[in-house]
């Protein structure tokens, strides 16, 4: 009975291990808005990091959350940097690259994990079609990995979404132009 019992279960690792193995190294996630701005107002916001603290849905979500800004202001090197509880590990996000007025490539560090993200600005019927998009790679024996991106689609999609709808609303603020940005938190 023990080795029955014994059997199946390692009937049912190799099982998982080989369907790992199937399940794609590269993840993408990607969600879009329409936003009725202009690419060099969506450009000035997406490229300055102290735009993003004022829309992105997990600072909102969580107004406590520790954070601060490195680097420049805005474009090349900016940097987000956050800690969501006390006890856990810093977090960034860095700006790498931009092309002016349609992309803002980013880096995403988290425990010990890096992700490309971008914003990517294209004219489209009624605006400019924004989106926010990521990119994973998994290593070719990083099963948990694979596994963990078959659920990350629809966590980090519903994030990236309503992001995009918090940033409509906060642009909403200065028709016409960038918000005007608060007084620093220092």
């Amino acid at each position: 009975m023990v080795r029955k019992l014994f059997g199946i279960l390692l009937a049912m690792i190799v099982v998982l291990i080989v369907i790992g193995f199937m399940l794609p190294t590269t993840l993408v996630v990607e969600r879009s808005r329409v936003i009725d701005r202009s690419p060099e107002v969506l450009f000035e916001v997406l490229s300055d990091l102290h735009h993003f603290t004022q829309w992105a849905p997990w600072l909102v979500r969580n107004p406590d959350m520790d954070w601060r800004l490195e680097g420049p202001d805005s474009g090349v090197g900016a940097t987000l940097v956050w800690r969501e509880t006390p006890e856990s590990g810093e977090s960034r996000l860095r700006i790498v690259g931009t092309t002016p007025p349609e992309r803002v490539e980013l880096i995403l560090e988290m425990a010990d994990t890096e992700f490309d993200n971008w914003f990517h600005v294209t004219p489209d019927e009624g605006g400019q079609r924004v989106s926010w998009g990521m990119r994973a790679q998994f290593g070719a024996l990083d099963l948990v990995g694979r596994y963990v991106g078959l659920i990350l689609p629809g966590l980090i999609g519903k994030d990236y979404r309503e992001g995009l709808e918090r940033l409509e609303d906060y642009l909403e603020q200065s028709p016409g132009g960038a918000p005007q940005l608060p007084a620093s938190r220092d």
